[in-house]
């Protein structure tokens, strides 16, 4: 009762100071050459990783701005994300128009080519690292995976749009796609739909929390939402049985409270048991696109500017 007293009480901090502690990057007021963001991450050195619609890739180190295009680096598209920080702080950043999927390790980029990442079209949608390091991309041609030095073509039992990725414990690799979601496990592979199981279909995003419960979050279908399989129990939010402010569930982040952190086609939500609170940066248009937690600071991507939230 007291841990429950006391998470409803860090969710009523953020709901009354969340505008106190916001500042709202945009080209306006600052360096950033593109409102529209599209990814965020942040890496071991906090320097924030800013994937932007039509103007590169964005690297702000708190202080200075710093753009890499294809004039002074391997990013040589537009539509930047996913971007992914690995466990050796390595950045990995997808692009689309041409697809290509770079790495830069701190000191130099390179481009990994379609016949290397064993993907068809180089689309990569997602990416995770597993608790050895192997990393996994999916996207429109399929699963790949690579431990450093090689690049390993995983094979799915049907062709599918890979949107999502989570690994727990090295052995188990959820996909989440258009038609559900395909489970590995015991070297065979398990497909949940809404025809046989009670998910809904477009997985969007996935991620363990920290009881290495399932977190699902859908496309934004008229029974879209949230799923959590917690204990073999299913617990499923969406905006008509909840405070949940929309269906489309684009980003799972989770704090080191455990709350989750959404970001959904309808404003920031907030999540932690069966509480929800979704804030709303204007009064519409409320797109949000990525979130990446650095400790104590909140990194929000939109279309409408970077916000920088503190805890």
């Amino acid at each position: 009762m007291r841990e429950t007293f006391s998470i409803i009480l860090i969710l009523l901090f953020f709901k009354i100071s969340l505008g106190q502690e916001m500042t709202h990057f945009t080209k306006e007021n600052s360096e950033l050459t593109d409102d529209k963001i599209w990814g965020i991450a942040v890496d071991d050195d906090g320097n924030k990783w800013i994937g932007t619609g039509e103007s590169g890739l964005i690297k702000f180190d708190g202080t200075n701005w710093t753009t890499y295009d294809k004039s002074n680096s391997e990013v040589k598209g537009s539509f930047i994300s996913p971007i992914f920080v690995d466990s050796n702080n390595n950045v990995w950043v997808s692009y689309s128009k041409p697809n290509g999927l770079v790495k830069f390790d701190g000191q130099t980029w390179k481009s990994f080519s379609s016949y290397e990442t064993k993907l068809s079209d180089n689309s990569v949608i997602a990416i995770t690292e597993d608790e050895n390091g192997i990393l996994y991309f999916g996207g429109t041609s399929g699963l790949t995976s690579f431990d450093g030095e090689n690049w390993k073509k995983i094979y799915l039992p049907k062709k599918l749009t890979i949107r999502a990725i989570a690994v727990k414990n090295s052995e188990l690799i959820y996909i989440g796609h258009n038609n559900g979601l395909l489970i590995f496990k015991d070297n065979d592979w398990e497909s949940l739909n809404d025809e046989n199981s009670e998910l809904q279909n477009y997985v969007r995003s996935l991620k363990f929390d920290v009881n290495g419960d399932l977190i699902i979050g859908y496309g934004g279908n008229k029974t879209g939402g949230l799923s959590i399989l917690s204990n073999d129990k299913w617990t499923h939010m969406n905006k008509e049985n909840s405070e949940l402010s929309d269906n489309l569930v684009r980003d799972i982040e989770i704090d080191n409270f455990g709350l989750l952190w959404l970001a959904t086609n309808n404003g920031l939500n907030i999540v932690t048991n069966d509480n929800i609170i979704p804030f709303y940066f204007r009064e519409r248009g409320n797109a949000i696109l990525d979130i990446a937690i650095e400790d104590k600071v909140y990194w929000i991507a939109t279309h409408f500017g970077l916000f920088k939230i503190l805890r």
